[in-house]
């Protein structure tokens, strides 16, 4: 398989995820109003569900290469982009050296290395900024310590004092920063202490992780930085609602300390571009969040949707085929710009213009008529032919390279061989190329019902 090949599969991927994503995005904004769990564990599901897909259907082509529940039909434009590819590269590959593949895979390698480097720079600050907080009082850590056994949390929480914004992260050993002019006021501190603690004990640092990782490999498509920012929402609205649930404060004085928390973290910028801190303002859709009077669901039923939800989007990804697309260029290696063709590769595989099929794909339709003793059988599948369009637009030296069955691939050489093209081209004069077609026989109900009887 080419390189440009591999890009091409990876474009299919990401668009069949694309749509259930997109769907799911939209429908769960008017979820997140009365069930934020829901809507958290749904866009979970969404969101981890591409790269696990990608995941599964590169161990399904390698353990089980045969199995697939579905092929479903390319869309028009899929199609086009895709021959428009097998052309650029053709272009691309004869006066630079290098086809499109290898360009979309420097671009995509581009893009990642610029987001590691942002990364890591926000890590740099990050820690140069922990570095010059101090630890909090005895009294302090000894309270946070209670708090954090009444959530059920057994690690052991270092607190510091910082300059202005509160936030925690860390796995196995978290860090809580609470600003200093909360240390005065019980006020301000607990809910602050308490947020940051229900923080940990959901473990969303690991979660903006994982995010952010998969962010990085895939910084191209857009639907995730929604579904992120989606997700940095919901995370903040449900430590929200687990604040004013304890009845530590009120929601009018809870949404003044947001307030309060917002013009300190005005004041420090580069701060805001941490690791661990978001980007974006989210006080506005907060507030709203804590008017909304909203229902609990149980961690139970919340798993079982994320699981659930996770699967179907993954499997929808691992179990599918790459869907059958018009004429395709043997996987052979292009001939070096400016040589000559000799004896053993005066066949082209990859030309400046591809042969086009005069009168479309309907001339290859009309022929087709499916053989009585296959109809009879059940049998059905997909017919590979290779062939060579000579520099008339004549189909030549047809064979086939996967068979069904006798009777199919008969009718498909045959109908193959009825076939004219518009010669391709190269450097401005007509060539041989040799080309692939798959050619699909399938039943419908009624004749797998009668085939079955």
């Amino acid at each position: 398989m080419r390189l440009h090949e591999y890009w091409t599969v990876g474009a299919w991927l990401l668009l069949l995820w694309t749509v259930p994503a997109l769907l799911l995005l939209l429908s769960v904004r008017r979820v997140a109003r009365r069930w934020p769990e829901a809507a958290y564990a749904l866009l979970q599901a969404g969101f981890y569900a591409l790269p696990l897909g990608l995941l599964a259907y590169g161990m399904r082509l390698a353990w089980l290469p045969e199995v697939s529940l579905w092929r479903p039909e390319a869309p028009a434009m899929f199609t086009w982009v895709g021959m428009q590819a097998v052309q650029v590269s053709a272009e691309v590959g004869g006066r630079q050296g290098m086809g499109v593949g290898w360009v979309v895979g420097i671009v995509w390698g581009m893009g990642i290395a610029v987001r590691l480097a942002i990364l890591g720079g926000r890590w740099v600050r990050l820690r140069r900024y922990l570095r010059q907080c101090r630890l909090a009082p005895p009294a302090l850590q000894a309270e946070v310590a209670e708090m954090a056994l009444r959530l059920g949390i057994r690690r052991t929480i270092r607190l510091l004092v910082g300059r202005a914004i509160p936030f925690s992260m860390g796995g196995r050993r978290p860090i809580i920063v609470v600003p200093e002019m909360a240390l005065s006021d019980p006020q301000m501190r607990r809910p602050i202490l308490w947020h940051e603690l229900v923080h940990l004990q959901r473990r969303d640092f690991r979660a903006q992780l994982f995010e952010e990782g998969v962010l990085t490999l895939l910084w191209f498509h857009p639907l995730l930085w929604g579904y992120r920012r989606r997700l940095e929402l919901l995370r903040e609205v449900l430590c929200d609602r687990a604040v004013l649930a304890q009845r530590i404060t009120s929601p009018a004085s809870y949404a003044r300390l947001l307030l309060t928390v917002l013009l300190q973290a005005q004041r420090a910028p580069a701060l805001k571009l941490s690791l661990s801190l978001s980007r974006h303002s989210t006080l506005k859709q907060r507030m709203e969040a804590m008017m909304h009077p909203a229902q609990s669901l149980t961690p139970r039923y919340v798993r079982l949707m994320l699981i659930g939800m996770l699967i179907g989007l993954t499997g929808i990804i691992a179990c599918t085929e790459m869907p059958d697309t018009p004429v395709q260029p043997e996987q052979k290696e292009l001939a070096a710009p400016g040589k000559q063709p000799s004896e053993s590769d005066e066949v082209y595989t990859v030309v400046e213009e591809m042969p086009e099929l005069i009168g479309g794909f309907s001339r290859l339709t009309e022929c087709l008529r499916y053989p009585e003793e296959a109809k009879a059988a059940g049998v059905e599948g997909r017919v590979i032919i290779r062939f060579i369009v000579d520099e008339n637009g004549n189909v030549a030296n047809p064979e086939v390279i996967r068979s069904v069955e006798a009777s199919l691939d008969e009718k498909a050489l045959h109908c193959v061989r009825q076939l004219k093209f518009k010669p391709g081209q190269q450097r401005g004069r007509p060539v041989p190329v040799r080309m692939v077609l798959p050619v699909v026989f399938r039943l419908s109900d009624t004749d797998s019902e009668s085939a079955q009887n």
